[in-house]
């Protein structure tokens, strides 16, 4: 019974840890009777990374509203994951990325040190790059 208990005690310990590479940002729902946890990154270039763990997906974002921007890769220590990129119509500097594997890629995600994107403007590639320290 004790060594359960540790074992549990230990188990809440690491994912507090986990969740302290990612930063936290707290959002009410729209009726306001419950409050909604996300984790973010941003990176040099001021691109943020949302980590939706109720949807079960990322959100790129990107300052700029100029470009439609097209998401079918990423890497996540170097593993290369295929993905699929969704623009949100009202706010065009967001993107979704979504993944097949939900549960697997999430668990990659809290456990990443880097996080790579083959993002395409158009015609144009560029790689957008997050530490998770």
């Amino acid at each position: 019974m004790i060594s359960r208990l540790a074992l549990i005690l230990l188990a809440g310990m690491m994912s507090q840890t986990i969740y302290a590479k990612w930063d936290e940002e707290r959002d009410m729902t729209a009726n306001g009777k419950e409050e909604l946890v996300y984790y973010y990154k941003t990176n040099e270039q001021g691109q943020k990374l949302v980590l939706d763990k109720y949807v079960k997906r990322l959100i790129f974002i990107r300052p700029d509203r100029l470009y439609k921007r097209s998401i079918k890769q990423m890497k996540i220590d170097g593993a290369v994951i295929d993905v699929t990129s969704d623009p949100f119509s009202h706010y065009p500097e967001q993107t979704a990325i979504i993944f097949e594997n939900k549960d697997e890629v999430l668990k990659k995600l809290f456990l990443a040190k880097k996080v790579e994107f083959n993002v395409l403007y158009g015609r144009e590639e560029a790689v957008s790059v997050f530490q998770i320290k």
